[in-house]
């Protein structure tokens, strides 16, 4: 974890600290990435476009069910 001198006002948040790489498996498929954390309220993540660029996510917002597909 990086924890930043200075925080990063982003949006109507801060960003506090940010993780060194973590490697996930998200639905059997790994994936390495690095997340800025901030204070959300209810909100549980935030993603961003480059991750749902790269990932190209398939969200079926009525079942609440997310999948990677394959580029």
């Amino acid at each position: 974890m990086i924890i930043l001198k200075d925080p990063i006002l982003y949006g109507d948040g801060i960003i506090y600290f940010e993780t060194g790489l973590v490697e996930l498996e998200i639905k059997g498929r790994n994936v390495v990435i690095s997340f800025n954390v901030l204070l959300l309220g209810k909100d549980k993540a935030v993603l961003g476009m480059p991750f749902l660029q790269e990932y190209n996510l398939k969200i079926d917002w009525i079942i609440e069910d997310v999948e990677i597909q394959d580029t």
